[in-house]
């Protein structure tokens, strides 16, 4: 039986990602190097993640990305985060980033 807080433990982490910008890549470049994804190609949804790592986008919950807790209105292929900015991908229904310490 696994344990109710690993359990816990790993939903979270399933949910959030946490890069760091280059200066050069873009906000997609940086996320292919650990992460499978799935990005849409219907003429609609274009350049947009639909799953990361198995997870997929629902009616009521999604991927988005925030640069430095800043939600940017662009795809990201897009977008290129300045070196040592942070990038943070979460999962859910809430449009605003959380807030981590890291």
């Amino acid at each position: 039986m696994k344990n109710l807080l690993d359990s816990q433990r790993d939903s979270f982490h399933s949910r959030i990602i946490i890069l760091e910008g280059d200066g050069r890549s873009t906000v997609l470049d940086l996320l292919k190097v650990d992460h499978q994804m799935v990005v849409s190609n219907d003429l609609v949804h274009k350049g947009m993640i639909t799953a990361i790592n198995g997870l997929k986008n629902t009616d009521s919950e999604f991927w988005r990305y925030a640069v430095a807790y800043e939600k940017i209105p662009k795809p990201a292929s897009e977008t290129i985060p300045g070196k040592g900015k942070q990038v943070l991908w979460w999962f859910g229904s809430e449009p605003e980033a959380p807030k981590l310490e890291i």
